[in-house]
């Protein structure tokens, strides 16, 4: 095979069932959004599927989508039925620290970051779950996911009473507003889903890293909300929302 002739060419994510694409451009100070959509085949049940809204889908979509679908072909086994997953990017001009951020703070860089997170947290709940519930989601268990800065955007959405049933937060920034903690109401019906890495709080991580103290914190919002904390061992920021995709989809799946 010459391999030079052999060139890759741009395609959609391999996924099994595909997908629906749709852009929603910048409304007001809420950014573009980029949306992908996993359904189920055939009708869904009367009272709909179960939906997983990933923030930053761009990153862990195609790994949510893909999960669910292979996971539910044994769902007496996996605990995990057939349900929508629906992927949420913000357009690629977008700042992310300010839209995922209910107060305003400084990059790594210095700038000033200007808090955008509420407008994005209206446009979700205005026009992003009831799109997802016109194409047959059930209300009732619709989730929300973040991970790092999108897990605190999370946090902050379930302080807000907003129209999500739960919430699944996976090594969320809480440094960025450690008050998060405190506005945190009671677990409601084991409505939050709390993981963070192992390795995020391991001795001999430079300094700025020990200093958000991401277990510890992760710890102590356990401690007041009441809700489980999965600690994965041997692993780090980076690999934590993918390994706790599968309990992320039972939680998702129970009645």
């Amino acid at each position: 095979m010459d391999s030079a002739s052999c060139v890759f060419s741009p395609s959609a994510p391999p996924l099994s069932g595909g997908c629906r694409a749709l852009s929603l451009s910048a409304d007001g100070d809420a950014p573009g959004l980029n949306l992908w959509l996993s359904a189920p085949e055939g009708e869904p049940p009367a009272q709909g599927w179960p939906l997983l809204i990933v923030l930053e889908g761009e990153a862990y979509f195609t790994a949510a989508a893909e999960a669910a679908r292979r996971l539910a072909r044994r769902a007496q086994k996996t605990r995990v039925g057939p349900m929508m997953v629906l992927g949420v990017a913000l357009a690629p001009d977008a700042e992310r620290l300010g839209a995922f951020a209910f107060v305003s703070g400084a990059d790594k860089g210095g700038r000033t970051m200007e808090a955008r997170g509420p407008d994005l947290l209206r446009r979700l709940v205005a026009g992003v779950l009831p799109l997802a519930i016109r194409y047959g989601a059930d209300p009732a268990r619709a989730a929300l996911m973040g991970h790092s800065m999108s897990g605190q955007f999370v946090l902050e959405a379930r302080a807000r009473s907003v129209p999500f049933a739960r919430f699944a937060a996976v090594s969320p920034s809480i440094w960025w507003n450690p008050a998060v903690i405190e506005t945190q109401p009671p677990q409601r019906r084991r409505d939050l889903f709390l993981a963070v890495g192992a390795e995020e709080e391991a001795p001999g991580l430079p300094g700025p890293h020990l200093a958000r103290r991401m277990v510890s914190n992760l710890r102590d919002l356990a401690a007041t909300t009441g809700a489980p904390l999965t600690i994965l061992a041997d692993e780090d920021h980076g690999s934590a929302p993918f390994a706790s995709l599968p309990a992320i989809l039972r939680f998702v799946a129970r009645p």
